[in-house]
């Protein structure tokens, strides 16, 4: 249960307020919830506050304070695009006949509003930042459900109704909370988790877990998420008593699942839960017994189901014993989530599987196009063996294939992932680094790569010092890759274009073509061109922008980009500071085109190998950032086939409205060796051209 979550921050405020009685147990009962939630294995939470303190309790809490505190909280959780949650216990009141709940500070009087903290206007500040993904609510006072913002502060805010907000509430509009007895138990719930239930508990969880210990409170919960892509669900904590697999078993949640229906509740409705096969031995063992009763569909499913198990056994040995030390946490989720990616079937939650449940993920919820597992179980253990830096013709591959009966599945996987593979090997770069002043330039160099190292290399003169003359010399420059192609006998896919910031903003090379155009048949990537000739300052933060880009491209689930407002780059100075502290370590995304401009291109690549902007006339505003997800491990490929469903008018998905620099390690190093390799010897007439 170690795996990344989305960041999450915490901010737990409990004031004693020195006109009311004291609570006896309040700082007992907010030390013990921020722990649990702090606590990585279950709330998973940091500090919310920018010195990294989550805990404000006291006699000297004053309201003026919590205000200020929690809009701190706010404002750094917007700026570090965390999650906030948020706690608040104590004593509070509703003035009259309203529903508005405020928080007593320190210096509070009970029915004064303006001596209060309004609960419902902090939590409406926090929903209404765009770049807080979502708000958790914990209210722990008396008439906690009066904590609720007016619905219409929430669908017309500055987040127009796309913010993501659930709120746990300890007691009725009109009812007294007593001795903190609901946040006690939600920290005991929490603790102990829940038997049979999933990853995340989320708040319907809560209500229900701290219902059934009978504090004699109203428990009321509410959650508001608009947010029609989701990276994951809104949850309280991680589940402690969440234990998917059997100790010791090769079976997951899934196969369990499957096996009680199928033998206990089918064939045997008194099928002793300890007696489900959990492993080969017993698997084959209850095949055994199945022979022997007569045909029919009880049978035939169970039969099926065991098949099923025995697959999946006998795929979490091989790959335990093929990958041995290879085989991590990272390798397998990765596996699974570009599997489920593909196959559109990518889940809102963190994928956080060891390999006994990815298998058992992929062995029973399988796509319904496939007739039985094997098909989408070889694509995943082939997806595990390329991310492993395995030959996929291994012997021993091929062996587990004829093993589980699935040589014809596993022959159509590795075909079709050597096939991809072949089509990488044969790289066109193409750059022009060669104009001083950032224009176009007077020729363009061109390199034809296998596998990472220079097959031929040449120059082509522009004709003219502008785009014309400029996508000659490129589509010449094809003409010459292709021939060398052929006499390789490789297939040339991929052209990566570099240009300098100016022309990224102005230039579509994909576009380039009198016939046809360029981005039909190839993928075209865009690249800096400074990398290749870098300044001083260039060559400094190389290192650093090689190992981000390692770890955008090994980032397991969600999307590793830092997407920043217009508001965010007005003040060049600012960004700049910000970028220089490290601010912003993933990739960069750009929201709105508005303001964009080549020097703050340049700007931003400097810290980033990765950077993301929309079209001048398009927007990518938050609620269409989930597009990306089930597309990311497939970029920037994947914005190259987004541009071609375009030209075509097909699905056109919503990223396509993206240009991106994709400076990935691969090209990292490329331009390193560049700037060490002996220059050419050969002409023009002497390389075939």
């Amino acid at each position: 249960m170690n795996a990344a979550l989305p960041r999450r921050h915490l901010l737990v405020v409990a004031p004693q307020c020195r006109s009311m009685e004291h609570l006896d147990r309040l700082k007992g009962a907010a030390t013990e919830l921020q722990a649990v939630l702090l606590d990585h294995q279950l709330g998973a939470c940091s500090g919310g506050l920018r010195d990294r303190r989550s805990l404000l309790t006291g006699q000297e809490l004053s309201s003026d304070v919590i205000r200020h505190r929690v809009r701190e909280a706010i404002e750094y959780a917007a700026e570090e695009r965390a999650h906030l949650v948020l706690a608040l216990l104590g004593h509070g009141f509703v003035p009259g006949d309203t529903a508005t709940l405020y928080l007593m500070g320190a210096d509070s009087t009970y029915g004064r509003t303006e001596s209060g903290v309004n609960v419902g206007e902090l939590l409406t500040g926090a929903v209404n930042h765009l770049t807080i993904p979502s708000v958790l609510g914990i209210i722990d006072t008396c008439h906690a459900t009066a904590a609720l913002p007016p619905l219409h502060d929430l669908t017309v805010g500055t987040a127009n109704g796309l913010g993501r907000l659930a709120v746990l509430m300890g007691s009725a509009v009109h009812e007294e909370g007593v001795d903190l007895a609901f946040s006690r138990s939600l920290t005991e719930a929490i603790r102990a988790g829940e038997s049979g239930g999933g990853p995340l508990l989320g708040v319907d969880w809560g209500k229900k877990a701290v219902r059934a210990r009978g504090i004699g409170q109203r428990i009321t919960g509410f959650e508001l998420d608009a947010d029609q892509r989701p990276a994951a669900a809104l949850w309280i904590a991680r589940n402690a008593a969440h234990h998917r697999v059997r100790p010791g078993g090769l079976t997951g949640p899934l196969a369990h699942e499957r096996l009680s229906a199928t033998l206990g509740g089918a064939l045997n409705p008194g099928e002793p839960q300890d007696r489900l096969p959990y492993d080969e031995e017993s698997a084959r063992e209850r095949l055994a017994e199945l022979e022997a009763l007569p045909r029919g569909l009880r049978q035939v499913a169970a039969v099926r189901a065991l098949d099923a198990v025995l697959v999946a056994v006998q795929s979490v040995t091989f790959i335990r014993s093929w990958l041995g030390t290879d085989l991590t946490t990272a390798l397998v989720n990765r596996a699974l989530h570009i599997l489920l990616a593909r196959e559109h079937r990518l889940p809102a939650e963190v994928l956080e599987y060891s390999e006994v449940e990815a298998v058992d993920r992929v062995v029973f919820d399988r796509p319904r196009a496939d007739d039985d597992c094997r098909g989408s179980l070889t694509r995943f253990v082939v997806l595990l063996a390329q991310n492993a830096g395995r030959d996929l013709r291994d012997p021993e591959l091929t062996r587990w294939g004829h093993r589980i009966d699935a040589q014809r599945e596993l022959n159509d996987a590795v075909t079709k992932a050597v096939g991809v593979e072949h089509e990488r090997r044969l790289r066109l770069v193409v750059s022009l680094h060669s104009s001083l002043t950032g224009d176009w330039p007077g020729d363009i160099g061109a390199w034809l790569l296998q596998d990472g190292k220079t097959l031929v290399k040449a120059e082509f003169e522009c004709l003219s010092a502008d785009m014309m003359g400029t996508e000659l010399a490129l589509r010449k420059a094809l003409v010459w890759a292709e021939t060398h192609a052929e006499v390789h006998g490789l297939d040339l896919k991929r052209i990566d274009v570099a240009a300098p910031g100016k022309l990224l903003l102005e230039w579509r090379p994909e576009e380039a073509g009198v016939v046809q155009k360029l981005g039909v048949d190839y993928d075209v990537v865009l690249h800096w061109s400074r990398r290749l000739t870098p300044d001083v300052m260039l060559k400094e933060i190389e290192p650093r922008i090689r190992d981000r880009a390692k770890k955008i491209a090994a980032c397991a689930h969600g999307v590793p980009v830092d997407w920043l407002e217009p508001k965010d780059t007005e003040e060049r100075d600012v960004l700049g500071h910000q970028l220089e502290n490290g601010r912003y370590r993933q990739a960069i995304g750009l929201t709105h085109p508005h303001g964009v401009d080549y020097g703050l291109l340049e700007t931003l690549l400097v810290h980033t190998p990765v950077l993301l902007w929309p079209h001048s006339t398009g927007t990518f505003p938050r609620e269409r950032h989930g597009s990306l997800e089930a597309n990311w491990r497939d970029m920037p490929e994947a914005l190259v086939r987004s541009y071609q469903h375009g030209w075509l008018n097909q699905d056109v998905q919503d990223f396509a409205v993206l240009r991106a620099v994709w400076d990935d390690y691969e090209w990292l190093r490329f331009c390193l060796l560049y700037r060490t390799e002996i220059p050419p010897a050969q002409t023009p007439d002497e390389d075939g051209r």
